[in-house]
């Protein structure tokens, strides 16, 4: 039985400007989401990694998936982290985590998983991991959907987010930030190259230039 409400993926974005000391990495090149409700900013790249990471870490402490440090290449050798499937049952079916645990095929690189969740290529690869959050917290009754007005309707519903609910959440934001720092104090490499490895694999999806 899970310790939290919704998934953490989904808190980690709800919450995710408390999260910042655990950021194994700074995206350089990033502009910044606002935190619903809070009205803090964070890069966007390093808040949809962390909330890449924080489902995978989750998923590891469940025993649905393995996480362990491997090496590749044969002459220039370099590390990575390999995911294998568990035998533990998910307790969120949906949202990012439900994603992860669709697409894992037994054994293979965090990169490649992150990249095959993710799909085809985007334009913005880091929004569309936040985008999922968004639709996920809708389901669960964390933002509803309200019809905009005048010329605004030409963008469709716009996402409220409901505070007081979404509030009620932060013992379980403290919960997660407790899980994320054992699982980086107890394996520090693995944590750093868990961080690097979900980067790079976001990164994969962006839309290559048109160079013709």
């Amino acid at each position: 039985m899970s310790d939290f409400t919704i998934a953490p993926s989904a808190l980690a974005y709800l919450f995710g400007d408390t999260l910042e000391d655990l950021f194994a990495g700074r995206a350089r090149l990033s502009s910044n989401e606002t935190i619903p409700c809070r009205e803090a900013k964070v890069k966007t790249k390093d808040l949809a990694n962390a909330m890449l990471v924080a489902a995978f870490v989750h998923l590891a402490n469940e025993g649905v998936l393995g996480l362990t440090l491997g090496t590749k290449g044969m002459l220039v050798k370099s590390k990575f982290v390999l995911a294998t499937r568990g035998s533990g049952q998910a307790s969120h079916s949906g949202g990012l985590e439900g994603g992860i645990v669709a697409n894992l095929t037994g054994k293979e690189g965090v990169g490649v998983t992150v990249a095959r969740v993710l799909g085809g290529e985007s334009a913005d690869p880091w929004q569309e991991v936040i985008r999922r959050a968004r639709r996920y917290l809708v389901e669960k009754g964390y933002f509803a959907e309200e019809e905009r007005h005048g010329i605004g309707k030409l963008l469709g519903k716009q996402l409220v987010p409901q505070c007081e609910k979404i509030a009620a959440l932060q013992g379980e934001a403290e919960q997660l930030k407790a899980m994320l720092n054992a699982f980086r104090a107890n394996q520090p490499a693995l944590y750093e190259q868990l961080w690097k490895d979900v980067a790079e694999g976001i990164a994969s999806r962006q839309e290559k230039p048109d160079t013709d």
